[in-house]
């Protein structure tokens, strides 16, 4: 043993002597995160935007960070649920329901409201929901608009872009979805449209998760409620 040594040895053993010890891991460094796909919709809307940022927050405290995949609702719903992503963005409670693999962390994120979009020259008059002859377009996957009643002939469609073209083009007569979203679509063309005033239903949304990972249920719930 070089004196070297000898002397490091000697201070290893004097009161108050400790080796060196890692660090501890930083679970809010990007580095460190373990990541995780997060399936949503096509259009980044403003409610969307909000409540991306709320999850990334809570998943970075517990050392995940999250990507997102913009999918066709009714597929997304579909993939997340057979196991090909994460989680799903945000859902209304309902889907829960018909979808089994997928786990509602139930700390509400924000409320969504459907209202009814016509071409500005042409706004809703009367009990349109009871027309037969209206075609009426929503997005395949959207629940709260796929479980609102109507009458009229059901037009279903991949993605809010393309109803909105539909809806324009006189290929249907009303369309069913939310405002931030149309918004999103149409910027300052929205004035285009005409919005019914009043909201045909409204709910709450919540973020899912695949059962795979179910034991990030609570410590997410409890990341989300401190971010209220």
């Amino acid at each position: 043993m070089t004196c070297r040594q000898l002397l490091f040895a000697l201070l290893l053993l004097m009161p108050g002597a400790k080796a060196h010890q890692a660090l501890p891991l930083d679970t809010e460094s990007p580095e460190a995160a373990k990541p995780l796909v997060i399936a949503t919709s096509l259009t980044r809307s403003s409610l969307m935007i909000n409540i991306e940022q709320q999850l990334r927050v809570a998943y970075r405290k517990l050392g995940y960070q999250i990507s997102l995949a913009q999918l066709p609702s009714g597929r997304s719903l579909s993939m997340t649920n057979a196991g090909m992503y994460d989680g799903e963005l945000f859902r209304i409670e309902a889907v829960g329901a018909e979808f089994p693999n997928l786990l509602k962390v139930p700390v509400p994120l924000a409320r969504i409201e459907l209202k009814a979009f016509t071409l500005a020259a042409r706004p809703l008059t009367g009990d349109w929901q009871h027309e037969r002859k209206l075609r009426i377009g929503m997005v395949r996957g959207f629940r709260l608009a796929m479980d609102y009643p109507v009458s009229g002939q059901v037009v279903l469609v991949t993605s809010a872009q393309q109803a909105v073209q539909m809806l324009l083009q006189d290929r249907i007569d009303v369309l069913l979805d939310d405002e931030a979203t149309i918004r999103a679509v149409l910027g300052p063309e929205f004035s285009r449209l005409q919005m019914a005033p009043e909201a045909l239903a409204s709910a709450e949304l919540f973020h899912f998760i695949h059962r795979k990972h179910q034991d990030l249920l609570k410590p997410l719930s409890d990341a989300l409620r401190q971010l209220k």
